[in-house]
């Protein structure tokens, strides 16, 4: 995790003020949808999403294009290593909590961005699953304690986010795929 972190720790100072978890989100349910999406339309997805429309530098394309191949990898991996992108474990669990909040956001827009609906179906599971991230999406911090519990609660909650993204890019991918051909 200390890569993810590293890269989360670059991507906040390089693209500020652009949320780094919203902006690895965005791209994994962007992935869920399109596999093969390529450096250009990920960069008209991300400038549509993340601003107000307004051109960035080249720097800042040419990292958006790092963070394209870095979520291919994950999304690709054949060991499931997807993990949202957000702070390290030595982050305040508020700040941890918070970006998995708007990495949720991201989520769910860019499978909306994606036209999801037009996808094939999902399954009841997914849904419900979608469901709870919309309810993640959404949530605050409200204690200042954050003991034992919190922490176990907060890496199930990521363990649940990582798992149910892989069902739905399953799901969709099985409601896509080509239907095998019979010989009679």
């Amino acid at each position: 995790m200390s890569d993810d972190s590293s890269l989360f720790d670059s991507l906040s100072q390089l693209l500020d003020p652009i949320d780094p978890a919203e902006l690895h989100g965005l791209l994994c349910g962007l992935l869920c949808l399109d596999a093969h999406l390529n450096r250009d339309q990920w960069l008209h997805y991300a400038q549509e999403a993340l601003t107000d429309g307004s051109a960035w530098s080249e720097s800042v394309g040419s990292l958006l294009a790092k963070v394209l191949e870095f979520g291919m990898a994950q999304m690709n991996s054949p060991d499931w290593s997807v993990t949202p992108l957000i702070p390290d474990d030595d982050a305040p669990l508020r700040q941890r909590v918070n970006a998995l909040g708007n990495w949720c956001q991201g989520l769910l827009y860019g499978l909306g961005m994606g036209q999801l609906e037009q996808h094939g179906a999902l399954s009841k599971e997914s849904w419900e699953f979608l469901d709870d991230v919309t309810d993640i999406a959404q949530i605050g911090f409200e204690a200042d304690a954050t003991g034992e519990s919190e922490e176990t609660a907060f890496v199930e909650v990521v363990e649940y986010l990582r798992v149910g993204l892989l069902m739905v890019q399953q799901d969709i991918q099985q409601s896509t795929a080509p239907s095998p051909t019979r010989l009679h």
